[in-house]
């Protein structure tokens, strides 16, 4: 989703990407192809989910080369990817902590957190620190961000299973994680680049 939403709202076709020359290509091909067929047969046997055969129809068809925006108004995708973008990069975000000034990097994110139980009154007078907790009784910490922001080329999601807060386990992860990808991206294009010409 977030992906979808850096692009400006539309929808995104996954696809998996596989070297041909590795020698698993044939058995993921092959399995790919059962577990299509079986959904295929699952989803048409059912008259009563229409709407769940044409999802089916949609994801099965690859030759989709247009943009389907997934959002009536367009203005919506600007509020929130500037929401976002606030999360991040002005001084009262959540993630605030977590932004690179420089505009290579720049990313535009929201953290989460995912409560496991629920907090007693006593639980919250004595005001514990993530540390002090119990780790099964730790809330998950999430957070999603997209970037470069100018130019968006990648979308992350984390989540740390009893993290604590968002803002203080997941974001800091973002940040080195959009630094290691980005500076990264020269030498994948040049990779990509060098196996097309053997091909």
């Amino acid at each position: 989703m977030t992906a979808q939403l850096a692009n400006g709202g539309f929808r995104i076709y996954p696809k998996i990407t596989v070297d041909k020359k590795d020698q698993t290509f044939e058995s993921i091909k092959y399995k790919m192809e059962q577990n299509t067929k079986t959904l295929k047969e699952n989803i048409s046997s059912d008259s009563g989910f229409s709407a769940i055969r044409k999802a089916g129809e949609d994801l099965f068809n690859v030759d989709i080369k247009e943009y389907v925006p997934l959002f009536r108004n367009q203005e919506n995708v600007k509020f929130v990817l500037d929401a976002m973008f606030a999360s991040t990069n002005e001084i009262r975000g959540t993630s605030y902590s977590s932004r690179i000034n420089d505009d290579k990097y720049r990313f535009a994110g929201k953290t989460g957190t995912s409560q496991v139980k629920r907090i007693t009154k006593k639980a919250r007078e004595l005001d514990l620190t993530t540390s002090e907790i119990a780790y099964q009784d730790r809330d998950h910490a999430l957070f999603i961000a997209f970037g470069p922001y100018k130019s968006p080329r990648y979308a992350v999601s984390i989540i740390v299973e009893h993290g604590g807060s968002g803002s203080s386990t997941a974001a800091p992860m973002a940040k080195k994680l959009f630094k290691l990808i980005v500076d990264r991206h020269e030498l994948r294009t040049q990779t990509r680049n060098k196996n097309l010409e053997i091909s």
